[in-house]
């Protein structure tokens, strides 16, 4: 009895920890998970408007019960229970993976004959801090122009700019990523 209550309690504070909200002010505070407003009980609600549709350059955070404003300039990211989002250029990007180039997807709203649709685009930075571009062949040569080794395995495994989202289930990883550190990418982690 005595190890099944030490086995939920684990269980609790696993999925505390993974309901956590809050901001991270700084790169380091993401690197060292220290959230700014974070609640440790799952049952508080702190909840994160970004106000994107708005186009305020503030999110808005739901905290202690009182509303706190933040300016999206003065933070690196945020995460909303289990979605860490980073802030780049007043937009939300949804973090995914972290490795040679860091993985992010964004959903936009495109024209389409009948109306608007949904689409998934997917972008990457090639370190924490860096610029965050849209995930294309073209943009991965210009970011590493002295890999070739890289240009060839980007060329013969990618038909087109929307199979660079591929995840490599036995990898673990993005076919982006393993690629790069097949290729021996020599980046440097900022």
């Amino acid at each position: 009895m005595r190890i099944i209550f030490l086995a939920l309690s684990f269980i609790a504070s696993a999925i505390m920890v993974n309901a956590q909200s809050g901001v991270y002010l700084t790169y380091d505070d993401f690197e060292n998970n220290r959230l700014t407003y974070a609640t440790n009980d799952p049952v508080e609600d702190n909840k994160i408007r970004f106000n994107e549709f708005i186009a305020k350059p503030y999110l808005i955070l739901k905290h202690k019960g009182e509303k706190v404003h933040v300016f999206k300039d003065e933070i690196y990211a945020y995460k909303n229970k289990k979605d860490i989002v980073r802030t780049w250029n007043f937009t939300p990007y949804y973090f995914l993976e972290k490795g040679p180039v860091w993985i992010y997807y964004r959903d936009v709203y495109t024209s389409q004959p009948k109306g608007t649709q949904r689409v998934r685009k997917f972008f990457y930075s090639t370190y924490g801090k860096g610029e965050i571009l849209l995930l294309t062949v073209h943009n991965l040569k210009r970011s590493f122009p002295n890999n070739d080794l890289f240009h060839i395995y980007l060329d013969a495994q990618f038909r087109n700019d929307a199979d660079l989202a591929q995840y490599d289930r036995y990898a673990n990883k993005y076919k982006v990523n393993d690629l790069l550190e097949k290729a021996g990418s020599g980046i440097t982690k900022k």
